[in-house]
Parts: structure tokens; C-alpha cells; sequence
């Protein structure tokens, strides 16, 4: 069975090989971030995935934010929806906040705006059961369970 999921504007789905995906995503992240990103399978299976974005980005694990960087490495939507319209944006996700740098929102906001964004790009509904996000200075760790 085919399930699917997005890693930097590369859609995807678990009958792929560890090392097709690994490919076609640091393709992608090498052509928008220049190398400054590099992308890992943890687990694949069925039924999850477990994708690892490696980066270097000053955050504080302990938050339950998205920073707009991240939603960008994830996605591979430009910053611009991120990004409040008084300040040059076309927003997809609200609230956004501002940190003096950076633009963020919460995981579950976040995650939610993934889910939409699985929907309309697979157009497949309702098979996600549970996606988790965490972000730490080095990476962020991302889990889809189907």
C-alpha cells in the first residue's frame, strides 16, 4: 500500500526505496538550500516514516514552534507563506509570530497545514493517523504514522 508524504516540495510514498528518497530529497534541498541542508530516512516501513532534515539553525528544543526556515526545509515552500502580509508575505499558516529574526508558529498549526498540503497534492484523505515534529538545533526529526 502507498502512503505518502512531502519532504522539500518532493512528493513521496513509503514503496520507494530508502535510497530513491534520500536521493530525490537531497537533490531538491542541494538546488534550495546549496548544501546547507542535508535529509535522512530513520525508518521507513508501511505504515511510518521517520525523516531526519540535518541543519544547523539556533533554536530552543523545549518550544513547540515551527520556525519559518524549518516549515521552508519541509514543505519546500518559499519563506513568503511564512511570512505575514505587512511584511511582504502571503501567509499560509496563522498566527505567525516574530522572534526579532525569524517568523514561527506552533508544531500543531504546522502539522495541520502539512496535512492540508498532503491533501492537496495526493489527493488522498483521512489517511494520516499521526504526524510528530521535533525541532533541535542540529535537525529536526518529523514521524508520520499511517
Amino acid at each position: 500500500m502507498k502512503n505518502y508524504f512531502i519532504a522539500n516540495r518532493e512528493v513521496l510514498d513509503t514503496t520507494m526505496t530508502i535510497e530513491e528518497i534520500e536521493s530525490a530529497v537531497n537533490d531538491s534541498l542541494e538546488e534550495t538550500t546549496g548544501g546547507m541542508v542535508s535529509f535522512a530516512i530513520e525508518e521507513l516501513s508501511e505504515n511510518h516514516v521517520i525523516m531526519k532534515f540535518i541543519r544547523d539553525f539556533n533554536i530552543n528544543p523545549d518550544k513547540p514552534v515551527i520556525y519559518d526556515t524549518d516549515a521552508n526545509i519541509i514543505s519546500g515552500i518559499g519563506l513568503r507563506a511564512f511570512t505575514p502580509k505587512k511584511m511582504g508575505g502571503y501567509p499560509l499558516i496563522s498566527p505567525l509570530c516574530f522572534n526579532g529574526k525569524n517568523f514561527y508558529t506552533d508544531v500543531t498549526t504546522f502539522i495541520q497545514f502539512y496535512k492540508t498540503l498532503l491533501l492537496f497534492t495526493c489527493k488522498e484523505e483521512g489517511f494520516v493517523e499521526e504526524i510528530g515534529i521535533r525541532c533541535y538545533p542540529d535537525c529536526i526529526i518529523m514521524k508520520i504514522t499511517y
